[in-house]
């Protein structure tokens, strides 16, 4: 027999989702619904065109080229400029959501005013589009005008867009596909082995939020509990350290807004079991690549496969079965009784964990010490067991180098995009890199004090907004904001040692989700259809931006259209290059490839011409002072040559080639 308790648990779950009572007669409440439904679908579509767009953006290397993510953004900008012309643009008229809007606008903004005084402003436009990519789209999930059913629509079509993704993963695995695996590592779809780790720790903790939630059918609850395990387990083989700080992060999101925090905690922990369970068959395709240091064979991909698929059909069995009983506890006496039990045992579970980690560390100065010593160390070095406890590499090298940038410029910081140029003259290792594979660094490095509070300030700002909300929401829709905010910051705190800020499609499903986890729907919205001059004002925003975009996309177009003429056709190679060039002014790829045709052409004095230019745009990029000496090395002009590859190597002084060239010495 049904307890009281239970009824009211079923009643407040049947009202979160049930619709406004209708005053139409019962016998158009059909139609009624149907055209309700429609209304929310069209409402919702900007969201769900951009939203499908993104997911697929992933398999193309997660959008990282501008090629990728340029006309994503250019669709995002016109559709909020579309519904700011229809007056339909819902922005909220106050708190904390206005000012994370301002917030992320106003960092855009200083990354493009950053190109003044970066080391290259061709770098720093681009940044700056990027930023303005984000700071759309997080526009348009909380300015669109779509109900609380459409944006729940929106949200569950990207998780599941994520988990097929999965499945996609799983397929490859099962099928011994190598090409998925770098270095023993599952590196596809994202094409990086640690942004691949965020994408599929992006949807565990939602899939946690879910299965925790009692009153949903037993066999959805447990597919989501596999779902859970198949994401965990694909981040696992990746054996990406970051996301181990992404996954943690969210947890404390998911606990601290989502309700069932009993529940969660032990499917947590039954998850980490399940992995911990499976592990050594997981690690196969590592251990047979030498730990990293070659490639791994089918048979290992394949092994991993099987047990992968293995640990989710038993994730499936054990979690039908345990939800089975938790949905039919229909008595709530019972259910009081067991509630301090299921605490108790999992704090001693805990515990005993937390103990066991003590001791086999030993002691925690000396372990803490040791691992110092390792970060600090800037070689790489081969973990034997799994790579998540070990914290060796480059990156204390890449830190240094931001650090001291930092304290260079730190009001203002060097501008977007010249990390690159402190780095290759001040690194201790050949490492070939471009980012300071840390997002608070590159901001405090790039754009100083300034550029860092604007972007913690929208950080705080939705944290705020979204609290706020979960505050005041059912346990049913605390649920779906707590599944969204942890989901965006396991992507953003795996940033923080990592460099997806570069790859749009994945660090835009994080600004995406917070967006549509912040919305509140009783934000007043703004501008109403007689506030004419907020709404020309975010046009003129709009036009601007899209003009911008645009240009340097169409810029990006000329450029490879040259260099697919290159070797073909030298004059048509050199229009397509001059076009990019007067699109672009302030790139220098376009003068490279200019200075290559024209060289072709037997104009080697007027390539030259066109290399100084860039060098005018960027005196601190050594690929140019390169490109001279080479020009002077095939103009016979030895010792000229000599001297620019001086030149380049000391903008670059550890690279091996300029070394041998600056010697005169030829490979």
């Amino acid at each position: 027999m049904q307890g009281r308790g239970e009824q009211q648990q079923g009643t407040q779950q049947v009202r979160d989702f049930q619709p406004a009572p209708s005053e139409h007669p019962p016998k158009d409440r059909h139609g009624a619904l149907e055209e309700r439904g429609i209304a929310e679908v069209i409402a919702a579509a900007p969201l769900l065109l951009v939203g499908l767009l993104t997911l697929v953006a992933i398999w193309w290397d997660g959008a990282f080229d501008l090629r990728y993510w340029a006309p994503l953004t250019l669709l995002t900008l016109a559709l909020l400029l579309a519904l700011t012309l229809a007056g339909t643009l819902s922005l909220p008229g106050r708190g904390a959501l206005l000012l994370a809007l301002a917030a992320i606008w106003a960092f855009a903004a200083y990354t493009m005013l950053s190109a003044a005084w970066a080391d290259s402003a061709g770098e720093a436009w681009e940044g700056a589009a990027r930023a303005i990519f984000y700071a759309a789209l997080f526009t348009l999930a909380v300015a669109t005008p779509a109900g609380t059913r459409g944006r729940d629509w929106v949200a569950a079509g990207l998780l599941l867009g994520v988990v097929v993704a999965g499945l996609a993963s799983e397929v490859r695995l099962l099928g011994g596909d190598t090409g998925a695996f770098l270095a023993g590592r599952l590196n596809d779809p994202i094409g990086y082995r640690n942004g691949t780790a965020a994408l599929f720790s992006f949807a565990a903790w939602p899939l946690v939020g879910f299965a925790a939630r009692r009153g949903y059918p037993s066999g959805v609850r447990a597919a989501a509990v596999s779902a859970a395990v198949l994401m965990v387990g694909l981040a696992f083989l990746t054996q990406s350290r970051g996301m181990l700080i992404g996954l943690v992060c969210g947890g404390i999101v998911s606990f601290a807004i989502g309700p069932d925090r009993l529940r969660r905690s032990w499917l947590a922990l039954a998850l980490v079991a399940v992995i911990a369970l499976g592990s050594s068959a997981l690690l196969e395709p590592y251990h047979g690549s030498g730990s990293g240091t070659g490639v791994a064979v089918a048979a290992d991909i394949r092994e991993a496969g099987v047990a992968l698929a293995l640990l989710c059909v038993a994730s499936y069995l054990a979690a039908l079965f345990a939800f089975v009983f938790d949905n039919g506890l229909r008595s709530p006496g019972v259910a009081r009784s067991l509630r301090p039990l299921a605490a108790a045992v999992l704090l001693v579970l805990v515990s005993a964990l937390a103990v066991g980690g003590l001791a086999r560390i030993g002691n925690p100065v000396s372990y803490a010490q040791d691992k110092w010593d390792e970060f600090t160390e800037v070689e790489t070095s081969s973990a034997s067991g799994t790579r998540l406890g070990t914290v060796g590499g480059p990156r204390y090298d890449i830190y240094r180098v931001a650090v001291d940038q930092f304290r260079e410029h730190p009001i203002a910081g060097a501008g977007e995009g010249s990390f690159a140029f402190a780095y290759y003259r001040e690194r201790d290792t050949d490492r070939n890199l471009a980012d300071a594979h840390s997002l608070p660094l590159r901001l405090l490095a790039e754009t100083g004090l300034i550029g860092s509070s604007l972007f913690a300030l929208w950080l705080v700002a939705v944290a705020v907004a979204v609290a706020g909300r979960a505050r005041l929401a059912s346990p049913g829709r605390r649920t779906a904001i707590a599944g969204l905010a942890a989901a965006g910051t396991v992507v953003i705190a795996q940033s923080a040692v990592d460099w997806l800020w570069l790859i749009p499609a994945l660090f835009a499903l994080a600004v995406f989700v917070l967006g549509l986890a912040a919305r509140d729907d009783d934000d007043p919205p703004l501008p109403r259809p007689e506030a004419w001059l907020p709404r020309i004002l975010i046009c003129l925003v709009l036009g601007a931006t899209i003009l911008s975009v645009g240009t340097l996309f169409l810029s990006g177009v000329y450029v490879r259209k040259a260099r697919q003429q290159e070797y073909g056709s030298p004059q048509a190679a050199l229009a397509s290059a001059r076009t990019a060039g007067r699109l672009d002014p302030v790139a220098v790829t376009p003068l490279y490839l200019q200075a290559s045709a024209l060289e072709s052409e037997g104009r080697r004095a007027a390539a030259r011409r066109i290399l100084f230019d860039a060098l005018d745009l960027e005196r601190e990029n050594f690929v140019t002072w390169a490109l001279l000496g080479d020009l002077e090395v095939r103009a016979g002009n030895e010792v000229v040559a000599r001297r620019y590859y001086r030149r380049a190597l000391a903008l670059n002084p550890l690279d091996t080639g300029l070394q041998k060239l600056s010697r005169g010495e030829r490979s």
